[in-house]
């Protein structure tokens, strides 16, 4: 089964019985910034074995974090691994300097054809290698809301479970009225409903709504730059 990995501008297309690995090591396949000493030399690996591709955490002390496509999500200690079930996924390495993300994509898993065997082929960049299932175009006011409505999904930082800000408190955060978040937020939720994404309905719709547009990359931590800073407390 083929595994996509792919870093800022780079594709590796991996076979099984080629192991991927990633970290601060010059000999990694993937090298991570040499300068951040938060990031360990050998930070982790993609094997595969058992019928499946496996994450590796190969680092004796830091934590990598794994999120799904159908909103998956987990922290995966050193030492540990864990199979990868789902068609796309992202795992992130937290840094000191930064925090730096390898996306991942299973052909074998999706029904989409593979963009490297289509041709003609334009040339994939990171940021399309997305659900080719579940797109729906987001204005610039759209990407505001929903960065501030869904911050906690974005922000690494955060602690416990992320949940969706309540209408008032993204209203308060970006200078919107209240009933207009609340509707710019259906609206969004209800496009892609008509696209067939399930769970788009009842109490958790907005929940669903988060961990699809970040777990297909459609809304990614740099989305955050788009809100206003935040007055220190006191």
């Amino acid at each position: 089964m083929l595994l996509i990995v792919m870093y800022k501008s780079q594709t590796w297309r991996v076979r099984p019985g080629e192991p991927f690995t990633f970290g601060r090591a010059p000999a990694c396949c993937a090298v991570l910034p040499t300068l951040d000493q938060g990031v360990s030399r050998h930070a982790g690996s993609f094997r595969y074995h058992q019928g499946s591709w496996w994450l590796h955490n190969d680092s004796s002390s830091a934590v990598l974090r794994v999120l799904g496509d159908r909103g998956f999500r987990a922290d995966l200690p050193p030492g540990l691994q864990l199979p990868l079930q789902q068609w796309h996924a992202k795992v992130t390495v937290t840094g000191v300097l930064d925090i730096y993300t390898l996306r991942l994509r299973l052909p074998g898993l999706d029904d989409a054809p593979d963009p490297a065997e289509q041709a003609p082929a334009a040339a994939v960049t990171e940021g399309a290698v997305t659900s080719t299932h579940y797109r729906a175009p987001l204005t610039g006011s759209d990407r505001l809301v929903l960065a501030a409505r869904f911050e906690a999904y974005l922000n690494w930082q955060h602690t416990g479970p992320p949940a969706p800000a309540s209408a008032k408190d993204t209203a308060e955060r970006i200078g919107w009225p209240a009933h207009t978040v609340a509707k710019r937020c259906e609206n969004i939720r209800d496009r892609y409903a008509r696209l067939g994404v399930p769970g788009l309905r009842g109490p958790r719709a907005l929940e669903q709504l988060a961990l699809l547009l970040v777990s297909t990359g459609e809304l990614t931590a740099a989305d955050l730059r788009l809100l206003p800073a935040q007055t220190p407390p006191g």
